[in-house]
């Protein structure tokens, strides 16, 4: 039965859920140094050690979405919680690059578990004057849980060893997945569990319906611009405006709190019964104006730094509108978890390929500038796919 009223402690710890294994994601930047050095990480392997959690989604975002679905959301999302600090245990013993690195492979499927299993939770605990706001407010994991863990790796870094980096944020992760435990034990009877779960074959034609393909795809397009803005900005900050490698760092990490920012803000406009057409289609003209801004050469620091910040700000209003219509384009709760999993496998399709096709046309170009045609394509097919969503609405 459908709750009357929002329970907004477990929709809290829920979204904590979600922030906590994305510790795993803000983790790795600030220790590569030590791992380079410690284990003899090779460029490559340093390589796969950052993106390997892309990777897995962009391949098994889907599949992992459809086993959550059959064997119940609330199991799923602790069990990935569990492997998830499990993993980073054993990762925190590692004595090689590839031990590393199949513990990070662990990582990432508990990650992904965890993170496309939560939604339909979410769904279940919040009233439904409440839904889209709470699906609102959990689009602000991913930059809630990294950049918190990314801001503080930096002084646990000084003064530990990078191994206990690993093992803080397995612990963590262990001591959240307490709460979330005893929200699930409370769901596992609930009309979410006891619906009959779906077959294989029914969730597959789910997911090849044109509606969640069209959320996929916008999903990657801001993925992938999200990730050419906030990616390259220390570079371009230090190319061509003379900021300091820290001063650079330090800016860029103020730019993507506000994603955050605009996520929560997003929230509140859903409570207020703002469109979610409208909201992508404010989001992607502002990432489109603050993009354009950031890779146009000849812009003074102040004024790119302020783009970024507006990008970022508006750019927030995108995934958590996405994650609103997760109940609109699921039959119903019981297969929600494979719709999730293709915003995920989206999301990681973006992240993989925008940044190397931004990096090769500015390497064959030669100008930071030569990336304002990606920006603009990129928004306009996010907006041509919100615009044939809102036909339906």
């Amino acid at each position: 039965m459908q709750n009357t009223e929002t329970s907004w402690l477990k929709v809290a710890v829920l979204i904590g859920a979600g922030a906590a294994v994305a510790l795993q994601i803000g983790k790795v930047p600030a220790a590569l140094p030590a791992l380079q050095v410690e284990l003899g990480l090779s460029l490559v392997q340093s390589g796969w050690v950052v993106s390997i959690f892309s990777i897995i989604a962009a391949g098994l975002a889907v599949f992992l979405g459809i086993v959550s679905d059959r064997f119940g959301h609330a199991s799923v999302a602790v069990f990935g919680m569990l492997l998830t600090a499990a993993a980073g245990i054993a990762g925190g013993f590692a004595s090689g690059g590839n031990a590393l690195l199949i513990t990070r492979v662990f990582e990432g499927l508990g990650f992904i578990l965890t993170a496309i299993s939560v939604p339909p939770l979410i769904i279940f605990v919040a009233a439904e004057k409440h839904r889209k706001t709470s699906l609102a407010l959990w689009g602000m994991y991913l930059p809630l849980g990294s950049s918190l863990m990314l801001a503080f790796s930096g002084p646990l870094l000084f003064y530990f060893d990078w191994r206990i980096l690993w093992w803080v944020t397995a612990s963590l992760i262990l001591v959240i997945s307490i709460p979330v435990y005893f929200v699930g034990s409370r769901l596992s009877s609930s009309t979410i569990e006891q619906t009959l779960r779906p077959g294989f074959a029914e969730i597959i034609k789910l997911a090849g319906r044109r509606d969640p393909v069209l959320l996929s795809v916008i999903f990657a397009f801001y993925s992938a611009l999200f990730l050419i803005v906030t990616g390259f900005l220390p570079l371009i900050l230090i190319e061509l405006n003379g900021f300091s490698l820290f001063a650079a760092a330090s800016v860029s990490a103020v730019v993507v709190f506000c994603n955050l920012l605009g996520n929560a803000f997003s929230g509140w406009l859903h409570n207020h019964r703002f469109q979610f057409f409208w909201l992508i289609l404010i989001g992607s003209f502002g990432m489109a104006i603050g993009g354009t801004i950031v890779f146009t050469q000849e812009v003074a620091g102040f004024w790119r730094v302020v783009a970024a910040a507006g990008f970022c700000g508006f750019a927030g209003l995108v995934p958590s509108s996405l994650f609103t219509q997760l109940p609109r384009y699921s039959p119903r709760q019981s297969v929600m978890a494979t719709i999730s999993g293709m915003l995920v496998q989206g999301s990681a399709v973006g992240q993989l390929a925008g940044p190397t096709i931004a990096a090769g046309i500015v390497a064959w170009y030669g100008d930071w500038s030569a990336v304002i045609p990606i920006m603009i394509l990129g928004v306009t097919i996010m907006s041509a796919c919100i615009v044939i969503l809102s036909r339906n609405v």
